[in-house]
């Protein structure tokens, strides 16, 4: 099961939004869900932007190696270049080279999904994901961005940060009720952060997505707060709760002394 995009419109969180950025990154992301060559003017309409913006983008991209030309219809898809950057970046990821191994063992053998996750302003980024072959699976993607209130992730950052820290990000983060569980009160969120934080594990039932759960343990690698969790139906979560805490609180104390 995927949660909703909420960024879809090239609107990041924080309010920083440079168009022409954005507009390419969702042209890729277009490319990627339409799966065949598009004109330019399929292109505008799938981003919903400017026939003349959509062919300065397309221009650009095909002058850097980026995009081809396909004749009839004058129709475009992307190189294989944007795969060679991609893996290249990923080789030399400083934090999934680490983590990786970690994350897909977890996921095996807990056989829920396994993520790793850090603070990105005040929302949670997802820089390692694993999903589970199991069925009714949570299926979120590297670089998903999370409310911070509603996440097991996001409550583990929050719980690792002192007290400063926390209010300053607190006063700046709208606790958006995502469903009918989600914490929305400020003081009943404090009072939950203070007791995960002294059991050493937080959890997210429910808050996201119905019939999910999440467990979630923070960790310190190289002197950053990240945390490590697992997702899935809430019914398996609780059934095999003993079991996956401590599998995570394992994988977590070995990704630490890396």
């Amino acid at each position: 099961m995927k949660e909703p995009r909420k960024e879809k419109d090239g609107k990041p969180a924080g309010g920083i939004n440079v168009r022409a950025a954005s507009r390419t990154i969702d042209l890729f992301e277009a490319f990627a869900t339409i799966r065949r060559p598009m004109t330019v003017s399929e292109l505008a309409r799938a981003l919903k932007m400017p026939v003349s913006s959509c062919f300065s983008i397309i221009r650009t991209l095909e002058a850097r190696g980026y995009l081809f030309n396909l004749p009839p219809g004058n129709s475009f898809y992307p190189t294989a270049r944007l795969r060679d950057v991609a893996e290249d970046i990923t080789k030399a990821d400083p934090v999934l080279s680490v983590v990786g191994g970690a994350v897909r063992q977890l996921c095996d053998e807990s056989r829920e999904t396994a993520m790793f996750g850090k603070l990105c302003r005040n929302r949670v980024i997802l820089l390692a994901v694993e999903v589970t072959s199991a069925p009714a699976r949570y299926m979120p993607q590297v670089g998903d961005l999370r409310p911070v209130h509603a996440t097991a992730i996001g409550k583990a950052l929050l719980g690792s940060l002192g007290e400063e820290e926390l209010e300053k990000i607190l006063s700046h983060v709208t606790l958006e009720k995502v469903t009918r569980q989600t914490i929305t009160d400020a003081g009943q969120l404090r009072k939950e952060l203070a007791a995960s934080r002294r059991r050493g594990w937080y959890t997210n039932v429910e808050e996201t997505i119905s019939d999910m759960t999440s467990l979630c343990v923070p960790l310190t690698m190289r002197g950053e707060h990240y945390a490590l969790a697992i997702s899935g139906p809430t019914v398996r979560i609780k059934t095999n709760f003993k079991e996956n805490l401590e599998r995570l609180q394992a994988t977590a104390e070995a990704i630490s002394s890396n």
